[in-house]
């Protein structure tokens, strides 16, 4: 079952080349893709065929140094069917997630809004009042 992994903490100022990111992780096993995030840059996903092969990889990469820093790699916890969360059924679909146009937190309903309580009575005495 395909695994993919999160790697963290790549050049934030511009996208690490594809290529110089397989032949990293290849040594580890096969390798059925890559994603490189470009806007922001800073980060990875890297997809591995067998999940052993992505195990090692975490634990032959985490903290080794990349490009003068320290990668992160871990099994992601995003779901589509690969990491941890995919084997739980958890997560969202990926079409909810690719949405354009409007960020998600302008999407979003207000909350709604609640009466404020008169700060001179107390709670007491608005009940003895409705009694």
């Amino acid at each position: 079952m395909p695994v993919k992994l999160h790697v963290g903490n790549l050049d934030k100022e511009q996208a690490v080349d594809k290529e110089e990111l397989k032949g990293l992780f290849e040594k580890y096993g096969r390798v059925s893709d890559i994603w490189v995030a470009r806007q922001p840059p800073g980060f990875a996903f890297v997809t591995f065929e067998d999940e052993r092969d992505a195990e090692d990889a975490v634990k032959g990469l985490n903290g080794e140094k990349f490009q003068g820093d320290n990668l992160r790699v871990q099994v992601s916890t995003n779901a589509k069917g690969k990491g941890d969360a995919g084997r739980r059924g958890g997560g969202r679909s990926r079409s909810r997630s690719r949405r354009r146009g409007r960020s998600y937190s302008s999407s979003r309903s207000p909350p709604p809004r609640r009466r404020r309580r008169d700060s001179s009575r107390s709670r007491s005495e608005s009940r003895r009042r409705r009694r």
